[in-house]
């Protein structure tokens, strides 16, 4: 059952847009990152935006224009028209670029929803884009077509609900031992030596990483550095912490070392990321 859906709006100068929130049926927890998000847009001109780096894994049901996309792992480093996508857990930003309009749905999974959702090993899309046909084959026409053709959000919303969870009980299962891991680096925001997590879960460091890299995408150690870079980015969205303040809270050596990691996950210093976010939450510009 979907909770009241959240409406959010923006009109500025060229740029106008709304997103629309539902929360997932309690059972998708640990496999769906936050809420579904449906999105609509018109703009003026091509809207480029920068993707920093998250620890979850967007998948877009597209229902208008395709994206271009340009992702790390994308060997010739230009940009890549995409439907229907999933984007591999990226440890760098990613590029999109949006036409005149947009009109699509966005589910954010965990990694280890992803893995089960997907039956992926989760590398091989590591630091990249794929159609989401190349993953889920002719279910992802189908699907795409059920949801564009609900009469509302809130129908799709549930639609939504209703695969993910059929898709759960055919998926293989998170090892426990990565679901322990991945709440640790959690619970320390990061902070926290592979080799003690390793030692905790009763495995060896060689053998920590294997499942890391087929369960969630990148081995531990840049995990728990990605985790720790959420961190500090949500401390200055939200919290509105002086860079300082959110080096030190976060356990980099120092203010060099927070704007070297920053850059290395955003491609951009915390400042240029804070003078290009958007009104309205409607993301990152990029130059």
């Amino acid at each position: 059952m979907l909770s009241d859906l959240k409406v959010l709006r923006h009109e500025s100068a060229g740029c106008a847009w709304e997103l629309v929130q539902g929360d997932p049926d309690r059972r998708l927890r640990g496999y769906v990152h936050g809420s579904y998000n449906g999105w609509t847009e018109r703009t003026s001109t091509i809207m480029r935006r920068r993707e920093v780096a998250k620890v979850f894994i967007p998948l877009i049901i597209n229902f208008g224009p395709r994206f271009n996309v340009l992702s790390p792992g994308n060997p010739t480093q230009t940009m890549e028209p995409f439907g229907s996508f999933v984007a591999g857990l990226h440890d760098c930003a990613a590029i999109t670029e949006a036409a005149l309009s947009s009109y699509c749905l966005q589910i954010n999974l965990t990694p280890l929803g992803a893995h089960r959702l997907l039956g992926l090993d989760m590398s091989s899309i590591a630091n990249r884009v794929v159609e989401l046909d190349a993953v889920i084959g002719a279910d992802a026409g189908r699907l795409i077509a059920r949801l564009y053709e609900a009469p509302t959000w809130d129908a799709r919303f549930a639609l939504l609900d209703a695969t993910l969870l059929d898709r759960i009980g055919r998926g293989p299962a998170a090892d426990d031992r990565v679901m322990a891991a991945m709440q640790r680096l959690g619970r320390a925001g990061g902070r926290i030596s592979i080799g003690a997590v390793a030692r905790e879960l009763e495995l060896s460091r060689k053998r920590l990483i294997a499942l890391f890299h087929r369960q969630i995408g990148f081995g531990p150690k840049t995990v728990a550095e990605m985790i720790r870079f959420d961190r500090a980015l949500r401390r200055i969205e939200n919290d509105g912490a002086s860079l300082s303040s959110v080096a030190l809270d976060c356990g980099y050596y120092d203010q060099p070392h927070f704007n070297r990691e920053f850059r290395r996950f955003a491609g951009v210093t915390p400042r240029e990321f804070l003078d290009a976010r958007m009104p309205g939450g409607g993301g990152v510009r990029d130059a």
